[in-house]
């Protein structure tokens, strides 16, 4: 087998099968196969899906194990070369399998990934007057706002992830305009990939410990993409895939999980991979950020119940990721070649 591609659902039917249907062409016996992990699965959902899909190989979980726990069970039923991960709330344009693994191929063994183009779905245009939840907010701090007649322009979700000194990570072409991106900062290649697209070596995802299943969601995939940082690996950009991505299709874009999450993973990410620099400073400005959300007054990211619960975490999720951290085995030198080269000296807006 060639190739393995992954899907994670967790009740969104319609938007699973919509992303199962757009990959039913790029499918070949032998070559190609589709893993499909169902969240929280009922037996009518599993008969559903085998009975509409019957070249998927699809995976029962009994409870939601979010998508880090979900690609860790697909990657299980996985014995190709490469994995692919594909977001159910995206659509495969045609030619994305032969496109991306034809990028790994050209680059050869030693890039372990390569990320692939990610484009909104639907048209924007840049938002007037006060800003509404629904808008879209760039790393320029412009507002784009969904177009209701189709005009308007095609915005890219991402080409890669880039990570800042701060340990935030983003899309790379966050809202770009389809017919101007580029290389992103005049490199082709990212630091990191999405989960959402990306085609993935077996054998170095292996090599690098695979997917922590203890992120649940959010910062699984730049935990992924600085440990094969950190073994010598490459992570390319594949141009030529392209899926159309429906944003915040399968969660909130903003919402209370999303901030958690995120606060949460980030951290815990970084005293696994980063040097004693970078955790320091994602320490210290984790404190800074708990202050000003419990002061009265001012823009909150959690609530007070929220940071209530993430102290509460924090000591065995820290504990985990000291330990992980040792049994990985890098060195300082290790993780200043690959922030010296790599991470973003220019913060990033998750704060």
């Amino acid at each position: 087998m060639l190739a393995t591609v992954v899907v994670v659902d967790w009740r969104q039917p319609e938007l699973t099968r919509r992303c199962l249907r757009s990959l039913s062409a790029q499918v070949r016996a032998g070559e190609v196969e589709v893993v499909l992990v169902v969240n929280e699965a009922t037996a009518g959902q599993v008969e559903a899906y085998r009975t509409e899909f019957p070249s998927a190989h699809v995976v029962p979980v009994e409870r939601n194990l979010g998508f880090a726990g979900g690609v860790a069970r697909g990657l299980e039923a996985v014995a190709a070369d490469v994995v692919v991960l594909l977001n159910n709330d995206a659509v495969a344009e045609p030619g994305f399998v032969r496109a991306g693994l034809a990028e790994l191929d050209r680059r050869g063994p030693s890039t372990a990934a390569v990320a692939a183009t990610v484009v909104l779905e639907g048209r924007f245009e840049l938002a007037r007057g006060p800003g509404t939840v629904d808008d879209l907010v760039g790393l320029d701090g412009r507002r784009w706002r969904r177009s209701a007649d189709g005009a308007g322009e095609r915005l890219l979700n991402g080409t890669g992830v880039q990570v800042d000194v701060n340990g935030n990570g983003a899309d790379r072409e966050w809202l770009t305009p389809l017919d101007g991106h580029g290389g992103a900062d005049g490199s082709p290649d990212p630091f990191g990939f999405s989960g959402g697209a990306v085609f993935l070596r077996r054998s170095a995802l292996d090599e690098a410990g695979g997917f922590d299943e203890s992120l649940f969601m959010y910062y699984e995939d730049v935990d992924v993409s600085w440990r094969l940082r950190l073994a010598g690996y490459d992570i390319g950009w594949a141009p030529a895939a392209v899926v159309v991505h429906r944003h915040a299709g399968s969660s909130s874009s903003s919402g209370e999980l999303v901030r958690y999450q995120s606060m949460r993973n980030r951290l815990v990410v970084v005293v696994r991979v980063g040097s004693v620099r970078v955790v320091a400073r994602v320490l210290a400005r984790t404190a800074l950020r708990c202050a000003r959300d419990l002061l009265p007054g001012g823009t909150r990211q959690l609530a007070a119940r929220q940071w209530a619960r993430l102290l509460a975490e924090m000591p065995r999720a820290i504990r985990g990721a000291v330990r992980a951290r040792r049994l990985d085995g890098r060195t300082a030198r290790d993780r200043g070649r690959v922030e010296g080269r790599l991470l973003r000296t220019v913060a990033l807006p998750h704060e």
